[in-house]
C-alpha cells in the first residue's frame, strides 16, 4: 500500500515532490522493514529456539541437581569416615590415658613405700644417735666420777 502524504504537505511541496518523497519513503521502508510473513517465520523460529533453550535449561538443572546429590553423598561418606577415624583415635587416647594412670598409680605406690622406708631409716638413725649419745654421756660421767 503506497504511502500518501497529507493534503497540506502536497500543497506545500507540490505534487511532484510529494509523489517522489512518497515513493522514496515506501522504498526505504521496504528495504529496512520485515514483511509480516517473514516476521511470523522469525517468531516461529524464535519460539523453537526458546523451547530448545528451555529444554537445555531443564536438562542442565537436572544434571546440576544430580551432580549436587553425588557431591552431597560423597561429602556425607567422607564425614562419616572422618567421624569413625576420630572415634578410633579417641579410643586409642583413652586407652593410653588409662595406661598412664596405672603407671602413675604404680609410681605413687613405689614412692610412698620409699618414703615410708626413708622415714623408718631416719627414725632408726635418730634412735641410734640418741642411744650412742646416751651411752657416751653415761660412760663419760662414769669416767669422771671414777677417775
Amino acid at each position: 500500500m503506497p504511502t500518501t502524504l497529507p493534503r497540506t504537505v502536497r500543497d506545500a511541496w507540490g505534487e511532484e515532490v510529494a509523489d517522489e518523497f512518497s515513493s522514496w519513503l515506501d522504498e526505504n521502508f521496504q528495504q529496512r522493514t520485515v514483511s509480516r510473513d517473514e516476521f511470523r517465520e522469525i517468531l516461529s523460529r524464535l519460539d523453537v529456539l526458546e523451547e530448545r533453550f528451555d529444554q537445555q535449561d531443564a536438562r542442565f538443572e537436572e544434571r546440576l541437581e544430580a551432580q549436587n546429590n553425588r557431591f552431597e553423598e560423597r561429602l556425607e561418606a567422607q564425614n562419616k569416615h572422618f567421624e569413625e577415624r576420630f572415634d578410633e583415635v579417641g579410643a586409642r587416647l583413652d586407652r593410653m590415658e588409662k595406661r598412664f594412670e596405672r603407671r602413675f598409680e604404680s609410681m605413687d605406690e613405689k614412692l610412698d613405700r620409699m618414703n615410708d622406708r626413708i622415714l623408718s631409716m631416719t627414725r632408726w638413725l635418730i634412735g641410734l644417735l640418741v642411744l650412742f649419745g646416751t651411752m657416751v654421756t653415761v660412760l663419760l660421767s662414769i669416767a669422771q666420777f671414777t677417775g
